[in-house]
Formats: structure tokens, sequence, C-alpha cells
């Protein structure tokens, strides 16, 4: 009998091995197939990317792009202009920058307007320049800017804490979307003050698949320093 009830203990020792064993085998690849799945579905959104203009995360000008930039140009004659914000990249067979730039000399004659500025990096590393596109403000097209009353081009495109103060009072009614100012344009004199601000316009809502876009956001400040929006023109990023 001690025989017998040995070999059953044994017997179901073994079972249960090969049970938690076998479990674990199922447990493992069910783990494995999750992973390669999560992989698929990561290089799946990289790839809906590619050829589409994403907006920047951040809007800096690195040491990197400055670099792209000046290479870019530096084949250009006369060629005044420097970035102050990075907007977007486009990635295909290399990358595609969209950049607003200033301009370094000012000159009677000389269109002192703000720019948007397209270069490519290609894959070995080279930039070249591609286009430039003016940020046009109403009247300036062939105007003075400094005839009374006339839009004005800003010297510092900084973002100071006095536009951002004309930001948030603008935009406290806002429902749907969030303006994050970028680069200040220009402004106008007439009873009170019109500021033109390129900002990032990002959905209210957070988890929504809505991409970040930019857009020129003019607003009135009376003399009592009430704001309001008047227009917004969109900014398209295109390279060709």
């Amino acid at each position: 009998m001690k025989n017998i009830t040995t070999k059953l203990l044994v017997l179901g020792l073994s079972a249960a091995l090969l049970t938690g064993a076998f479990t674990a085998c199922k447990t493992e690849k069910k783990g494995g197939a999750n992973t390669a799945s999560e992989t698929t579905e990561s290089e799946e959104t990289t790839q809906s990317n590619l050829g589409m203009w994403v907006a920047s995360e951040s809007n800096e000008i690195t040491a990197e792009i400055k670099g792209y930039f000046d290479e870019a140009v530096g084949e250009l004659d006369g060629y005044y202009y420097e970035p102050v914000a990075c907007l977007g990249t486009m990635v295909f067979g290399g990358t595609n920058y969209c950049l607003v730039c200033q301009p370094t000399l000012k000159a009677n004659n000389a269109m002192n307007s703000l720019i948007i500025s397209y270069i490519r990096v290609d894959i070995s590393g080279k930039a070249t320049f591609l286009k430039d596109e003016r940020i046009v403000l109403p009247g300036t097209e062939n105007a003075d800017d400094n005839m009374v009353g006339s839009w004005v081009y800003a010297e510092s495109t900084d973002i100071t804490p006095e536009i951002e103060a004309v930001m948030t009072k603008a935009t406290e009614t806002v429902t749907g979307e969030v303006y994050e100012p970028v680069v200040y344009v220009g402004s106008q004199l007439v009873s009170g003050t019109n500021h033109a601000i390129l900002c990032k316009v990002m959905p209210s809502t957070s988890g929504l698949d809505t991409p970040a876009s930019y857009a020129v956001i003019y607003i009135y400040e009376d003399l009592e320093g009430n704001c309001s929006i008047t227009d917004t023109e969109a900014i398209q990023m295109k390279a060709t």
C-alpha cells in the first residue's frame, strides 16, 4: 500500500509540474504576441506620418537646425534673414524644415516682413534651400511701414509677458481650441492697438486626434486694455 501511495503522489506531482509548464508556455506566447502587436502598431504610426507635415512640439531653433539653415542659405546672394522659430518638419527620404525668419538687415527699399523659409536636409545630411513665403500684414504689400496708422512689422518677434497677457485676455472665452503664441508679427496703432501674433492652434480637449496647426491671430486691444480676436489667417506648411 505504501508503494502505491508513493507512486500516486509522484504521478500527481508530475502532472502538476506539467500543467504549470504548459500554462507558463501559453502565458509566454501570449505575452510575445502582444509585444509584436505593439511594435507593429508603433511602426504603423511612424509610417503614417511619412510625407506629412507635423507641427513641432518645441518651436525652438536648436543649434542643429541653425547649422542646417546656415548651410542651406550659404550659397544665396543677398540673403539677410535668420530663423526665429521652427514650425514643423516633414520626413520623406530626408527631412524638410519649415522655419519662421526675420530680416537681419533693415533698409528703406527692403521688405522688412517676416518670411516662412523651407529647407531640406537629405539622408546624407546635406542641407539645401527650397523657397520662401512672406507673412503679409494688411496693407503692407506696397505701403511704407512708417506711415501713421499702418501695420508695422515687429522689431523683435519675442513673446513678451505683455503679449502673453494680450493673448490670454483675447482667448479667455474661446472654446474648442487653445492658442499658443509662437512669434509676434507686428502691430498697428489705431484707437488702441491691433496685434498680429503667429500661434500654434491645438484642440482644447486632450486625447483628440486633431493635429496642431498654425495661424496668424489678429487681436484688438482697446485703450482700457480689453482684448478681442478680430480675425485669423491660417498658415499652411508646404514645401513645393
